[in-house]
């Protein structure tokens, strides 16, 4: 058999184990409540978020990420150079969108985010 041949056996046999121990994987969470970094679409789902905002204004703020790669130790050294997109804010209910095409998305003192429905559209480009 083929290397390929044999992953797609292996990965087979480990699903239907799985299937019929009745050990299902975890859902995604919709709430973020901790500090850190989590995968998404493994440990949270894409979309729009609502964040409560720092407790504390002067001088921590909320610090958040959008990332295309959780950064190692073997990686380019510049944490920088992995965000899609970021905001250090001392603002009160913050909103940002994860996208299913973000690796990952950290945040550190942002108090609790959580999942909410898409803004409505207002027709206009921008």
């Amino acid at each position: 058999m083929r290397a390929g041949a044999l992953m797609a056996a292996g990965a087979f046999a480990s699903a239907l184990t799985m299937a019929a121990s009745g050990i299902a994987a975890a859902e995604p969470a919709t709430d973020i409540t901790v500090d850190g970094t989590y995968l998404v679409n493994l440990d949270i789902k894409p979309g729009f978020y609502i964040g409560d905002g720092t407790t504390d204004p002067a001088p921590a703020g909320c610090f958040w990420r959008r990332l295309w790669k959780v950064q190692t130790a073997e990686d380019y050294p510049d944490p920088n150079y992995y965000i899609i997109a970021s905001d250090f804010t001392r603002l009160r209910s913050i909103t940002v969108e994860i996208k299913a095409s973000d690796v990952a998305f950290s945040t550190k003192n942002c108090g609790a985010w959580h999942l909410a429905p898409a803004p409505a559209s207002t027709g206009s480009f921008g």
